[in-house]
């Protein structure tokens, strides 16, 4: 696949409003149902906050380094802004969000790092043939340390990004396949995400809280016991700090 393909041809400084000297250090996507509440959350963060001309895309900065955040839900739109930025000069690329924790001991409130990721989405295959896509191991193992510091559980290994949250499984397409292959969590944007920088040499990293746990029947929209929900809440307040750590040069 050309960059014509991709939208080389476009004046995409044009579209965002971004200027050369505004180029991102970081990208942070998060996929979400709540995005009004998730951006109230992390652009609190930021210091020179402003909606860029691409809807919904905020461009700030942390400690002085140049970030974009934007909620992007699904793996269609999620490699949009990737592409975009990607070809106006971003090298990092995060994901963040929730995923549905497959194995048994992936708990409410754990923070999945995945360093790889399957591909059961239909967007990665415009980027790629492959079957499954890596993270950027020095992220990983940056958010990792960033995320123990704040006395949040991580989990690592394998996870899987499908296209929707409603889908409509064939009978033998079951959870056990999944926990057979080891997947660890469940996730909707980043396999997608992570194949798009990875055609745009980016560095990825994804940082996917566990929300239901599948394995003993606990869905998203069941009610959480307090305890249990305060400890989701906390790592997905966190989430967003630990991209940023993880990922910009703050000494």
């Amino acid at each position: 696949m050309s960059l014509e393909r991709a939208g080389g041809d476009q004046d995409w400084w044009q579209v965002t409003g971004l200027a050369p000297d505004e180029v991102p250090e970081v990208v942070v996507l998060e996929g979400t149902w709540w995005r009004r509440d998730r951006e109230a959350q992390r652009l609190r963060l930021l210091d020179d906050v402003r909606e860029l001309d691409a809807p919904d895309w905020y461009w700030g900065t942390y400690r002085g380094h140049p970030v974009v955040y934007a909620c992007m839900y699904g793996a269609a739109r999620a490699v949009e802004p990737v592409v975009i930025l990607g070809q106006l000069g971003a090298k990092v690329v995060v994901q963040i969000g929730s995923c549905g924790g497959i194995q048994p001991g992936a708990r409410t409130g754990d923070l999945l790092i995945p360093d790889t990721v399957a591909i059961e989405e239909g967007v990665s295959r415009w980027y790629h043939a492959r079957t499954a896509v890596s993270a950027t191991p020095a992220l990983v193992a940056a958010a990792i340390e960033a995320a123990e510091l704040r006395g949040i559980r991580t989990l690592r290994g394998l996870s899987v990004t499908e296209d929707t949250l409603l889908g409509v499984r064939p009978k033998d397409d079951s959870l056990e396949r999944w926990r057979g292959a080891g997947y660890v969590g469940v996730d909707m944007e980043t396999s997608a995400v992570f194949s798009a920088a990875q055609y745009m040499g980016m560095q990825r990293l994804a940082l996917i809280h566990i929300w239901d746990e599948l394995a003993i029947g606990r869905r998203w929209s069941d009610p959480l016991p307090p305890e249990v929900d305060a400890d989701r809440r906390s790592t997905e307040e966190a989430m967003f700090e630990i991209a940023l750590h993880s990922t910009l040069d703050l000494a």
